[in-house]
């Protein structure tokens, strides 16, 4: 089963020794930036972590997501490269709990959310664990993120993660893997 993806897996880990992606610094121009919750595209809950020690993939208050992992990453990410974060609780307030379902939706809800600065648009577009259901190797990966300028309504920077495996050194099950993955991202996403 797994030789049958092996073309498909050499393919991409050929483009990502060739194309190792740069993204473009962030601009000078936005202090602030509020990170939406991410949009996971992928048809796929992506469990990290439940509440229920016994079924972690059960739908119940407490869960965490690959997408709450890639928000809290990239925040981190910011906060490190010298740019304000607004607090998860502060966009919250602004927007409400919704995720925008695009890029437009987004630029909608900072519009209607008065928010300052920008905001961060995250689209996770693939997320896919290796074969190996026990020790994941790699996540296949590919993300792209927006920031919306809160004046203009208009995009200032992009950054696309494109379709590559992530190495999850260690990881002993899958959700540990999507944990070391999603920091691997956030970290890709604004290392210029």
């Amino acid at each position: 089963m797994i030789y049958r993806h092996l073309p498909l897996l050499l393919l991409v880990l050929s483009l990502h020794c060739t194309h190792a992606p740069i993204a473009p610094p962030l601009p000078a121009t936005v202090q602030t930036i509020a990170v939406l919750p991410p949009n996971n595209r992928t048809g796929d809950l992506l469990l990290v972590e439940s509440a229920s020690f016994w079924d972690p993939e059960a739908a119940r208050p407490g869960r965490v997501t690959v997408a709450d992992a890639l928000a809290t990453d990239a925040r981190a990410q910011l906060e490190r490269r010298g740019v304000k974060v607004m607090a998860p609780e502060a966009v919250t307030a602004a927007i409400g709990n919704q995720t925008p379902g695009s890029l437009e939706e987004a630029a909608a809800l900072v519009a209607r959310g008065k928010l300052e600065g920008g905001a961060l648009y995250l689209e996770i577009r693939r997320w896919d664990a290796d074969m190996s259901p026990l020790h994941p190797r790699r996540i296949l990966v590919a993300v792209e993120a927006h920031l919306i300028d809160a004046a203009t309504g208009q995009v200032v920077w992009t950054a696309h993660y494109s379709l590559r495996p992530v190495p999850t050194p260690g990881a002993i099950t899958r959700w540990v893997a999507y944990t070391i993955a999603a920091r691997k991202v956030a970290e890709g996403l604004f290392t210029p």
